[in-house]
């Protein structure tokens, strides 16, 4: 596919992709499509887990699900598969034998190393919920419910260090589909563990720590057959000593922190929600949920391809085509994150209502009215989030990861600060003492957990200018005031969906306070109709990104 390099092979004996815009978003369609099918699934997931357990169940769930998730993200996808792309890239310059020893040497070391983090996990689990949700000591049960489920979901993060090399290596091969859509096993074990729990088990939450057991196998043996189709068919090799793992270790601690920032801010949050009563950490893992969607559907898919693409063009110093394929990756996040905030914001109480309301007695209008502040506020991260994971993966594709690294610390520090301002006065036997009172001396506004979501946001914020002066500095300008002012039409565009939604949903109202057949409909149409007014306004004022994103919805088409 696409243009190819002389000087590089693949294992399969495939050309070294040098692909630009059009063709990283017809990649990104692929992933995206195998990723819409993930999210939805787990919407799905989400919309049984709030119909049928009480908030205070899955306030404990979505902290011991987190935990190793974060870890995931410290030592998994967040540091070895973005680290892992550029060093694997360069083995395949190499030759055969030299890309598969560095798979097999990684393969090798992460293995042991998820095997040793999740023993750890699991003997220590009472001291990690004390440390993440130290909350849920004042609730009677809380504490107890959440680490039997974090002794549960901790063996997750072994099999998802090996999912991690696994999409390194067929992404930096050109194979997207596999390992995107991989995480809709974790969603469909997880609706069928709530079915089984509810129906059988007198705990019946206790059933998802097992569903993400067999999740986990499940998403390692799917990796299995593609790589083996790519002469990748895992085996054990030790070689710590080797130069590509050498540089692996040395850009993945940076590496680390700087795609982890998001889920580092929202254990903050978490932490800081377990002291606001029963459903306030699950009233943000909604909120999240949504924000998600469109950041997996369609950015995270852009990241992941335009990270390869960027590797492969720093590799061979052609900075014309490198500035153009980050220009028109970087117009594609904007031209999907942009209209997906105004959308999350202006459909904000449709959204809770018609996705989570079904069953009023566990999630009903009082649920309903605690949940939508916080997805307004959350979604006003969704355009930082976007361009960040751009510019993070450009100096990724470069192998500095401490530029990420840095932005990662300068958000967490201000989303530490800005959620302490504004969650309101924390209650006086929480913390030490000390602590308190100089918490309670900068608190600013009393938002409860909906400020978490406003801090969260302006973190991100923070993050975004960070990076984007930080690589300018060190690369040169990519962008030119010419390419923003054509992005300006984004804008626009974006503001006449804006008002199309708003009208619609000033004429046609539907109850917002319990779900209904009529009300998804309604949710669907609005949807709908704000996306083709915004295509439509696209091409009229002739944005170039529309080109791109029909190029994702054929590719998308032609893979489902």
């Amino acid at each position: 596919m696409g243009n190819y390099e002389p000087s590089g092979r693949y294992p399969d004996e495939s050309g070294v992709s040098t692909a630009t815009g059009e063709e990283v978003a017809r990649s990104a369609g692929v992933v995206g499509a195998a990723t819409l099918a993930s999210r939805v699934l787990g919407l799905v997931r989400d919309v049984v887990l709030a119909s049928l357990f009480a908030v205070a169940s899955t306030d404990a769930f979505f902290v011991a699900f987190m935990i190793p998730n974060l870890f995931r993200r410290l030592v998994g996808e967040g540091s070895l598969t973005i680290s892992f792309v550029p060093v694997f890239t360069g083995s395949l310059r190499e030759g055969r034998e030299e890309a598969r020893r560095v798979f097999n040497a990684t393969w090798t070391l992460a293995a042991i190393a998820g095997l040793v983090i999740a023993v750890l996990g699991v003997l220590f689990s009472d001291q990690l919920i004390s440390l993440f949700a130290p909350g849920f000591a004042l609730e009677p049960g809380k504490h107890d419910l959440a680490v039997q489920l974090l002794q549960l979901c901790f063996p997750y993060i072994a099999m998802l260090t090996l999912v991690a090399i696994a999409m390194g290596a067929l992404n930096a091969l050109g194979h997207f589909f596999t390992p995107a859509i991989s995480p809709v096993l974790l969603n469909v074990c997880l609706v069928a563990g709530a079915a089984l729990g509810v129906a059988w088990f007198d705990t019946p939450i206790l059933v998802l720590g097992y569903a993400v057991i067999v999740a986990g196998v499940l998403q390692v043996a799917v990796q299995i057959p593609a790589l083996a189709r790519r002469g990748l068919t895992p085996k054990p090799v030790m070689a710590p000593g080797h130069p590509a793992i050498r540089r692996l270790g040395g850009l993945m601690l940076p590496a680390a922190l700087g795609a982890s920032v998001y889920q580092l801010n929202l254990l903050v949050s978490r932490f800081l929600a377990s002291f606001q009563g029963d459903g306030a950490v699950s009233y943000l893992y909604y909120a999240n949920r949504l924000i998600e969607f469109p950041l997996g559907v369609f950015i995270f898919a852009l990241g992941m391809v335009g990270l390869t693409r960027f590797a492969h063009l720093a590799k061979s110093a052609d900075r014309a085509l490198l500035r153009q394929t980050f220009c028109s990756t970087l117009g594609m996040a904007l031209a999907l994150a942009l209209p997906s905030a105004i959308g999350l914001i202006l459909l904000r109480e449709l959204l809770i209502s018609q996705l989570f309301a079904w069953n009023p007695s566990v999630f009903g209008a009082e649920a309903v009215r605690s949940c939508t502040p916080v997805l307004a506020l959350a979604a006003l991260g969704l355009v930082p989030i976007a361009v960040s994971r751009i510019y993070v993966n450009l100096c990724v594709a470069h192998e500095n990861t401490k530029t990420g690294a840095r932005a990662a610390l300068l958000s967490l520090v201000v989303n530490f600060f800005a959620s302490l301002a504004l969650i309101g006065p924390l209650p006086l036997a929480s913390l030490p003492e000390p602590w308190i009172g100089w918490q309670h001396a900068i608190v600013v506004a009393d938002l409860g957990y909906s400020g978490l979501a406003l801090a969260a946001s302006i973190a991100a914020l923070v993050n975004m200018f960070y990076v984007i002066v930080a690589t300018r500095s060190r690369y040169g300008a990519l962008v030119d005031a010419r390419q923003v002012f054509d992005w300006l039409r984004l804008v626009v565009a974006s503001s006449f969906m804006a008002l199309a939604i708003w009208m619609l949903t000033q004429r046609i109202p539907v109850d917002t306070q319990t779900a209904s057949l009529s009300g998804v409909l309604f949710l669907f149409t609005s949807v709908a109709f704000g996306a083709g007014i915004y295509l439509l306004s696209l091409f009229v004022l002739r944005a170039p990104e529309l080109r791109a994103l029909l190029a994702i919805v054929r590719r998308r088409t032609s893979s489902t």
